[in-house]
């Protein structure tokens, strides 16, 4: 259907920013924010919360919560960087909309990839380009751009700082917002062909950790029992419990094992992320893990194992798919060819679902090489998503029909 005059104006400027949020991009993209880089995390909440304050909105922040020492094999645990919280909600009508987002990558912060590097005239790269920071530009213009023209939308936008490590420290956050909010929209990178994402799998981490026996390995090795030996067995076992085709997967690394070469090692460990299509494959592949443990102080090796599902499945629902038929819409309207599919990766939409909140997703950036230094941005995606969002939106705050209401 033709685009409504309010909503051609948002296109238009909208558009019209295309140069400059690419200059904004590759401001983020200098900020190193991976692997809990500190002063990294701080520089880019200040750059945000400044942005955000400047729409008029109540900006706060969350203390990180205590994140368990195993899962990064940290002993010392630190207190984690805050979750940026920014609200538009007082004297404004109709449902309140959550946009998450996220500022941490999995980038070195040291390493050699550091900024952002055209590669073509429509393509771009480097850290969190795509994975997120060229999705928070876009629910940054999508915002700024609504505040303009349609100031009555109510929302609340989320930035957590640990998205990438498993959001162990801002789930609790993300949940108690989420029971403020009608409908859920991420902002993570879009699929390979630019589609929405409407279904996810559960995740959880896991580790197992061996103790044994050090000895001599020449002139004392049969009194010696070797951790990493009993580690490698069980990680075999572990492995073994992939299955593709039942969306099942176990993956291993990275692991830890022996002081030296010449010394069987009393101590060894590796951790592990599982994903699963369904609770009850997630409950399968749980019991099948912990039964890898075995002995104790008295019979070693002793073989203990740590667990936490931190994401449970996101599964398509009636509300997700109607958002969905929106942003179809939307995106029909404004001569693009969207669909709609899965992933194997898991999100923060995963969490915020999980509340009581619907979530569409995949609505970030399009690019790829994902979790690689050379990730990439296609950059006329930049304003094509902020004004594909910026409807989205707009037309879920004034036409919801009582779709999302929690009891339906």
């Amino acid at each position: 259907m033709p685009l409504q005059s309010i909503e051609n104006e948002i296109v238009h400027s909208v558009r019209a920013q295309q140069s400059a949020m690419e200059n904004r991009l590759a401001e983020m993209v200098a900020i190193a924010t991976g692997r809990d880089h500190e002063v990294g995390l701080n520089s880019m909440r200040a750059l945000l919360s400044a942005r955000l304050k400047s729409m008029g909105a109540q900006v706060s922040e969350l203390a990180a919560a205590p994140r368990a020492a195993w899962i990064t094999g940290n002993d010392g645990v630190d207190n984690g960087s805050p979750t940026l919280v920014a609200r538009h909600v007082q004297g404004r009508s109709g449902p309140t909309l959550l946009i998450a987002g996220h500022m941490d990558t999995v980038h070195d912060p040291l390493g050699a990839f550091q900024k952002l590097s055209r590669l073509e005239h429509k393509r771009a790269t480097g850290p969190g380009a795509a994975d997120m920071k060229g999705g928070l530009e876009v629910a940054l213009s999508a915002l700024e751009a609504l505040e303009k023209y349609a100031p009555t939308v109510r929302w609340i936008f989320v930035i957590n700082a640990d998205e990438e490590a498993g959001s162990f420290r801002s789930a609790a956050h993300l949940a108690q917002i989420a029971k403020e909010c009608d409908a859920g929209f991420i902002v993570e990178p879009a699929l390979p062909n630019g589609g929405l994402v409407v279904e996810r799998p559960g995740s959880g981490q896991f580790m197992i950790d061996v103790v044994g026996r050090a000895a001599h390995s020449g002139r004392d090795f049969a009194n010696g029992i070797s951790a990493v030996n009993a580690l490698a067995q069980s990680i075999l076992k572990a492995a073994s419990l992939s299955d593709v085709v039942r969306q099942r997967i176990v993956n291993i690394g990275p692991l830890q094992g022996g002081d030296a070469t010449n010394i069987v090692a009393d101590h060894a460990r590796a951790w592990g992320n599982i994903r699963f299509a369904s609770d009850s494959e997630g409950e399968q592949l749980a019991a099948a893990i912990q039964t890898l443990a075995c002995g104790d102080a008295q019979n070693l090796p002793r073989i203990t194992v740590e667990m936490a599902f931190n994401r449970p499945p996101k599964p398509r629902t009636a509300q997700v798919s109607f958002l969905a038929d929106i942003a179809l819409a939307v995106g029909k309207d404004l001569g693009l060819q969207l669909s709609t599919g899965k992933t194997g990766g898991v999100s923060d939409a995963n969490l915020i679902q999980a509340a009581g909140v619907p979530c569409l997703d995949g609505l970030g950036v399009r690019g790829g090489n994902l979790h690689r230094t050379d990730e990439f941005i296609e950059l006329d995606s930049l304003s094509e998503r902020a004004t594909l969002l910026a409807l989205l939106l707009l037309r879920v705050s004034a036409d919801t029909g009582g779709k999302l209401s929690r009891g339906s």
